[in-house]
């Protein structure tokens, strides 16, 4: 078994992961299901630990909104590849 040597950093990334996500105000109802609700919870959680990501939103007047974290627009745009590749190979295997 391997011991880690900074074990305060350890503990950091172990406490912050178990942080409440995105909570909904009380007077905001959440369209999403409780599944989502905690899948959600767990991609925010990954950003906050250092995780890769590009969050995309289409607003209502469909104007999108969308911040790349940890990541720069170069690998952004690598993640977005990625996702499209995979989503064909789903469609292709009738996995969706």
């Amino acid at each position: 078994m391997e011991i880690p040597g900074d074990i305060d950093a350890v503990l950091k990334r172990i406490l912050s992961t178990s942080r409440p996500a995105l909570p909904v105000a009380k007077d905001e109802r959440s369209v999403l299901a409780a599944e989502d609700e905690a899948y959600l919870g767990s991609l925010v959680n990954a950003i906050r630990t250092g995780r890769r990501a590009v969050l995309i939103v289409e607003d209502a007047d469909e104007r999108l909104r969308y911040m790349f974290s940890n990541a720069s627009p170069p690998e952004a745009v690598a993640m977005l590849g990625k996702v499209t590749e995979a989503t064909g190979r789903r469609i292709a295997e009738n996995d969706i």
